[in-house]
């Protein structure tokens, strides 16, 4: 069969992830294709992947040429394609497409006809599936025969991999890749834009963009900071603007200003935010290139820029680099910006300031930037009136009195001139000031606070309810200045998808959010759906049609995919009118509208971080009633379900496919009480939810057997799961119940950590785990509140039907939000170290993570010597179990606050905040929290941690008054790479006392036993440290589990178990943890417990080696990423390979084998292991807290001098 379309495929260098991308072509659901695989050359395992595809499946060219990058690649291709072929598409061989993406689009081409068609973009990784920010203005609906001229965001699509192109048209304008440069598409991607006809959006996900990880080299689009890079995406830029520069229609000069504009906010700006960590070549480059590009934009553009991007961009023109560069740093530190004037307002940008002002007054004007903010917080019905409630404030304008502004609420109907206007009151509401998100000088906009109550009596005329739509709106008058903008919600929460009212029985009173927008809409119900049941391999629904039908006319059910923009039509059956109303009764067949395993591959799932399938695939339809009239066009009426009607959810028939039970059709009708259907995997349902004392009941159906089954809590965007249990009824109803307040810890007495948690039935085998969903009957439940042990928690449903539940923070509300921290640091701490200081010792271990480490033995070294001295422990949102000798601190409290200024003793393993400034007769002691093996603080040439992490350390230290060294090999390390010049105490590691106690033996045997270990068996600890290049977000890092644990069980299960222990750093859970072999030990207090309880312990690159050494038991050291971590991560203080206290293993086979043949490793490792004791455990004898209780007290008595 001839191909219809063309997917060109360059290859270089990807081995590791060719196989997911050509396996993703290989199952489109579209089969007419050809693939063109054009292996550019590539020296490593790329050319036999591509050929083995080309053998196995005849769709698979392989066309071989040397390196020549890849706009020549892609052009070699364009060279190379089949005679037939209509339409063409480009993938990058690192990315993949959904199954159903090529047929949704070629669908949609052939229907409109559009030169091209483009689709939503989500970026993956190894873990997960996210939206690409930059394309997500492509994920709000799908769209026909669209253009640039009316949808000026496609300025913004600018890469080939996410369209189908009609073949005719890219060669009817000869359109071909630039060759030896990077950012290849933009030039011929956003002129197409302009050339199309026009063209056809796809909401549907229709292509995976990876960003690469780890080892693996980073893609083009993720290098920074290189000369060439800069260099070729400001050409590409260029030849754009020159491009719309060069067109005869008015309209193309608006096209290039707003061009221009994206330029300078997007493509070159994400350069110019990286000048500080560039080196000399590529500020010189960057300066010249931009400046080159800058030359032909209109100065009105830089005019329409943010205040602070404007600055920027002048101080390029003016070649001020090392302007620019402080105004960055700044940004990046998040230093004040203070305004001046009365009525007009101006920034006083100290960086700026300190070298007299390079730029005049008026571009440093700010009023643009000050937005009007209205956030809605609150929108319910009572007693038949809407209630609204919500915050309005303008940026940096403080609102500190309950005269600081005027507020009106404005209703506008659409389309004409009449308006409604209410006047508000100002409420004091400090959320507001707390959630405002702003950074920088604590404004206050305590005032913001309103509320209203609507009564839709306004919405009619005489006795008759006038039809339409109102744009609810509010208008501020603060500090001099006047705003306008909408109230809006944005997020996912039950506010924007607010409940409707009926106002009789023919019409309803709406709320909805548009793009975020609060309206209401009053509307004459056209159509109601009075029941709807499963009928065979159908849906059968039943309802009243309520307008008047012209004899002749067709009546249907208009079915349309929200995202592909499909479009399907069911004849509606008329029974005879009773009452004026018409019954019609309607069918829709399953097979239409379900999601089905040919549009689902789980491979491809795997390889994007083991997602989900489904969530990689939805099918969601939306419905309206169509009448056609004889020569008339069709009218359209949405179709509401009645009240009480609750979800209907139909499980596919194997009949569809051997893996189609798995799936789903639902029959919805959510808040606004349009009839809508979902094609998705089988969903749990909740039914009834309760609370009383902390203890929150979730009940509900669920469409299979749920025998082994529990309920899992588990962390929206983090790492982290509990399981609760889950009791099933035969009627297949079940019900659940957990406290959130006692679910986290070793023993499970500590809180949930604040953020929120989704829920999922999981089975005890491999069977698929069940999301839950809220049913529709079940909504007006939620939110639901609930308090214990001074913790808020709160049910609620988020995107319409989802269940999540609202960890609180231990904060405040004068405590959230980086506005109320600034007011803390200043008001607090600030203002705290003018008063005395207090007899108190504040101990930080791991940032209030632990109660642990060096800090918990220098606690108990001056409990033992009865000092007088408050002891003050620093809790991180609670997830310390304390001891009552000492009294929590919470973490970002105003007790924090106060007392890191007023303590007269700080004993910390980690950093302090950066910006601490020691007092005089304050001692703070930085026992760091480690040996070094790798490199650390100044030695890190180029921490990716955190770009600004030099900088702070060195800011930090000068704070310190003792630098713990553990042994007097660290003593030099520590006095370079942490650039302190002050003391450092060769006490030893007070941690390490617990490792020469007398009654070390007992504290193992409890150990075990708390962690209930079996009797008799060898105890193994793997403890790896954390790397810094294997991220999910910032400070959330990756656990590279490469310990084969199932061949562990099998081979070691009958005498050893195995713990595992995290690092901190590291997010990711345990596999198999509670197996009776698998221990996750993560959360449990102090490591040190763990090293006295432990036979072997298996190592990286960890500090624990030297601690674990004066056990002097048994080390292994799995080092499989030696070369990688040593070479390109940190670098290490000695030679490790030769002086390691054990054996260096880089599988697990031979890591496993190396644990049963202990002895022996032992004995063949014994002088190394005395030569490693001899170097690094020189200081420690049991009394390491006792000498720096010693010397903390004689500093004090010193005076501590500054």
């Amino acid at each position: 069969m001839a191909p219809r379309l063309s997917v060109i495929v360059p290859i270089y260098n990807v081995a590791q992830y060719l196989p997911a991308c050509l396996n993703s072509l290989a199952v489109q659901t579209f089969q007419d294709l050809e693939v063109l695989m054009i292996d550019d050359g590539s020296t490593d395992e790329s050319n036999g992947i591509a050929a083995e595809f080309a053998a196995k499946d005849a769709r698979f060219r392989l066309i071989r040429k040397e390196n020549a990058g890849l706009g020549a690649a892609r052009n070699t291709g364009l060279d190379s394609l089949a005679p037939e072929s209509e339409f063409l598409a480009f993938v990058d061989s690192d990315d993949m497409i959904p199954p159903d993406a090529y047929r949704m689009m070629i669908s949609s081409l052939d229907e409109t006809g559009s030169s091209f068609a483009t689709g939503n973009v989500e970026h993956i990784n190894s873990t997960k599936v996210w939206q690409s920010p930059m394309h997500r203005f492509l994920s709000r609906g799908a769209v026909k025969r669209t253009h640039v001229r009316k949808k000026r965001q496609l300025l913004t699509d600018r890469i080939a991999c996410n369209k189908v192109f009609r073949r005719d048209f890219w060669e009817q304008h000869a359109l071909r890749f630039p060759e030896g440069v990077l950012y290849e598409d933009t030039p011929v991607i956003v002129p197409a834009q302009y050339l199309a006809e026009s063209v056809d959006i796809i909401s549907q996900a229709t292509y995976y963009w990876r960003l690469r990880e780890g080892e693996a080299s980073p893609s083009i689009t993720q290098r920074r900071n290189e000369p060439k890079a800069a260099r070729d995406r400001a050409s590409a830029v260029e030849s754009v603007s020159r491009f719309f520069a060069a067109q005869k229609e008015p309209l193309a000069d608006s096209l290039k200003r707003e061009y221009d504009h994206t330029v300078l906010t997007g493509d070159l700006r994400i350069f110019l935010n990286v000048l500080p960590d560039g080196d000399e070549e590529y500020r010189t480059e960057f300066l010249r290139v931009a400046n080159k590009y800058l030359d032909q934009v209109d100065l009105k553009t830089l005019d329409r820029l943010p205040t602070a991007l404007r600055v920027k961009w002048l101080l390029v023109r003016k070649h001020a680099m090392t302007e620019i560069l402080e105004f960055i740093e700044a940004e990046r530190l998040g230093e004040p910006v203070e305004l001046g004037g009365v009525i007009r307002k101006y920034a006083k940008y100290p960086s700026l300031e300190s070298h007299g002002n390079l730029l005049p007054k008026k571009v440093l004007r700010v009023d643009k930037d000050l937005q009007l903010r209205s956030p809605l917080k609150e929108l319910y019905w009572e007693d038949g009136k809407l209630r609204l409630a919500g915050h309005a404030w303008i940026d940096r304008v403080d609102q500190t009195g309950k005269r600081s502004l005027v507020k009106l609420l404005q209703l506008k109907k659409d389309g004409t001139q009449r308006r409604m206007l209410l006047p508000l009151s100002n409420l004091y509401n400090p959320e507001a000031t707390t959630g405002s998100g702003h950074k920088g000088r604590g404004h206050s906009f305590d005032w913001a606070g309103w509320e209203t109550v609507i009564d839709p009596a306004r919405f009619r005329k005489g006795d008759q309810w006038q039809e339409g739509l109102w744009h609810v709106g509010m208008r501020v008058l603060s500090g001099g200045l006047v705003r306008s903008r909408s109230v809006h919600s944005y997020g996912s929460d039950h506010l924007t998808y607010p409940p409707y009212q009926w106002l009789d029985d023919d019409y309803r009173m709406v709320p909805e959010m548009r793009r975020a927008a609060l309206k209401l809409r009053v509307e004459k119900v056209p159509v109601l759906v009075t029941g709807f049941e499963p009928s065979g391999d159908d849906i059968l629904i039943e309802g009243d049609l309520r307008e008047p039908v012209v004899p002749g006319s067709e009546i249907s059910l208009r079915v349309t995919n929200q995202n592909s923009g499909e479009v399907l039509l069911y004849p509606a059956e008329l029974l005879s009118p009773v009452g004026g109303r018409t019954p019609l009764r309607m069918r829709v067949p399953l097979r239409d509208i379900a999601l089905l395993p040919e549009h689902l591959d789980t491979a491809e799932a795997r390889a994007a971080g083991g997602a989900d399938p489904a969530k990689l695939m939805r099918r969601n339809w939306s419905t309206q009633i169509q009448v056609d009239e004889p020569a008339k066009d069709p009218r359209r009426f949405r179709v509401v379900v009645r009240d009480g009607l609750a979800d209907l959810q139909v499980r596919l028939p194997e009949a569809f496919g051997e893996e189609a039970p798995l799936n789903e059709v639902a029959v919805l009708s959510g808040a606004n009480g349009y009839l809508k259907f979902s094609g998705r995997p089988l969903r749990a349902k909740i039914t009834d939810i309760a609370e009383a004392d902390g203890v929150f009941t979730i009940r509900g159906t669920a469409p299979v057997e749920l025998d082994g089954h529990h309920l899992v809590v588990s962390a929206k965007n983090r790492f982290d799961e509990k399981t609760v249990p889950l009791t099933a009824h035969e009627d297949g109803t079940f019900e659940a119940s957990f406290r959130p307040s006692t679910m986290s810890g070793a023993d499970g007495r500590l809180p949930l950590k604040a953020g929120r948690w989704v829920f999922r039935l999981e089975g005890s085998g491999d069977e698929p785990s069940i999301p839950l969903v809220v049913d529709r009957l079940a909504a007006t439940q939620f939110p639901l509140e609930g308090t214990h042990n001074g913790r808020e928690y709160q049910l609620e449903v988020h995107w319409q039907d989802h269940p999540q539940l609202n960890c609180k923070t231990d904060l405040s509300a004068m405590e959230k939000g980086a506005n109320r921290q600034y007011q803390l640091r200043q008001e607090v701490y600030e203002a705290g170290r003018e008063l005395p200081l207090r007899d108190s010792v504040l101990y930080i271990s791991y940032n209030g993570k632990q109660f642990s480490d060096s800090p918990r033995a220098v606690h108990e070294e001056l409990l033992r010597r009865g000092a007088d001295v408050e002891h003050l422990w620093l809790v991180r949102d609670g997830q310390v179990e304390l001891p009552d000798t000492v009294k929590a601190v919470k973490f970002q409290g105003k007790d924090w606050y106060e007392a890191l200024a007023r303590s007269r003793y700080i004993v910390t393993n980690a950093h302090l905040p950066h910006w601490i400034k020691r007092r005089p007769g304050q001692v703070i002691v930085q026992a760091w929290h480690g040996t070094m093996l790798k490199k650390i603080g100044l030695d890190i040439d180029a921490p990716k941690f955190d770009p600004n992490y030099h900088e702070r350390l060195v800011q930090e230290a000068a704070n310190w008054n003792i630098l713990v060294s553990s042994n007097r090999f660290s003593t030099p390390i520590l006095k370079r790479a942490m650039g302190y010049d002050g003391l450092i105490a060769e006490t030893g590691y007070p941690r390490n006392d617990y490792l020469y106690a007398e009654d070390r033996d007992e504290r193992a045997r409890e150990v075990r036993e708390k962690l209930g270990l079996p009797e008799g068996k060898k105890v193994v600890l793997y403890a790896p440290t954390w790397r810094d290049d294997l991220s999910h977000s910032r400070g959330q890092f990756k656990f590279d589990l490469r310990v084969d644990l199932e061949d562990a069980r099998r081979r070691l299960g009958d005498d050893h178990v195995f713990l595992i222990r995290r690092h901190s750093n590291i997010v990711d859970s345990i596999p198999g943890a509670g197996n009776g072999f698998v221990f996750d030990v993560s959360e449990y207090p102090d490591i040190a417990d763990l090293y006295v309880a432990a036979d072997i312990m298996i190592t990286d690159y960890s500090s624990v080696m030297f601690d674990y050494a004066h056990l002097r038991r048994p080390m292994l050291f799995f080092t499989y990423d030696l070369e990688h971590y040593r070479d390109k991560l940190r670098g290490f203080y000695f030679d490790f390979e030769n002086d390691a206290p054990g054996p260096l293993v880089d599988n697990s086979n031979d890591l496993l084998q190396a644990i049963r043949e202990i002895d022996e490793v032992e004995v063949e490792y014994r002088e190394k292991y005395d030569e490693f004791h001899h170097q690094f455990c020189d200081l420690d004898d049991g009394h390491a807290s006792a000498r720096l209780a010693d010397l903390m007290f004689k500093i004090a008595e010193e005076g501590a001098p500054l």
